[in-house]
């Protein structure tokens, strides 16, 4: 046997295997779409399934093959902790809405609904927000993870990428129309 690196991008595999896995995966319903969200627990749970097209691939391959199904093929996505295939995932829904330019409400709490931020709006805020993030000289840095939440507790708006026509937040944030205000770098593990 071979060791398996399941972070891999390579990929190796046969387009006929990837379409079958598709087909299979489109064709689930109810329950038997809800997969477990990890990598490692779905490759156990298909690995039990006995399905042709993974005939002969160790729990290794299984694992490579639903990584790569998540970030590359589109084929599988999340929805509420599980996995599910990619058209019930909720990527695939922000990316519908990110088309329609609507927002995306996945809020499960009855909290009161704010304004959406306009691209006027989006635009004065983020340069206040970095404006006073900054520090002698130096231009402000926020991480991604708190440019909703600054929205919300300073601006009263919601900013929603996918009413801006993203599907992403650092996609938005890295729009043409942003260019002159923000832009996206990777410290460490954190986007700012």
């Amino acid at each position: 046997r071979v060791f398996v690196d399941v972070c891999s991008p390579e990929d190796s595999y046969p387009p006929e295997m990837w379409a079958e896995g598709a087909a299979y995966f489109e064709s689930l319903e109810g329950e038997d779409m809800l997969l477990p969200g990890g990598r490692y627990a779905c490759a156990q749970v298909l690995l039990m399934r006995q399905l042709p097209f993974l005939e002969g691939r160790s729990l290794g391959e299984i694992c490579h093959l639903v990584q790569l199904a998540v970030s590359q093929k589109r084929i599988l996505g999340y929805w509420d902790g599980n996995m599910v295939p990619f058209g019930r995932s909720v990527d695939c829904i922000k990316e519908q809405c990110a088309v329609w330019q609507q927002p995306v409400n996945f809020k499960k709490t009855a909290a009161p609904d704010l304004p959406l931020a306009t691209w006027e709006q989006a635009r004065a805020c983020l340069w206040e927000i970095l404006e006073s993030a900054s520090m002698r000289g130096q231009p402000g840095v926020i991480t991604l993870s708190n440019v909703k939440r600054l929205f919300r507790s300073r601006f009263n708006l919601e900013l929603s990428e996918t009413a801006l026509g993203h599907s992403r937040l650092n996609e938005l944030l890295q729009d043409v129309r942003l260019s002159d205000i923000c832009k996206m770098e990777l410290q460490g593990k954190s986007q700012v």
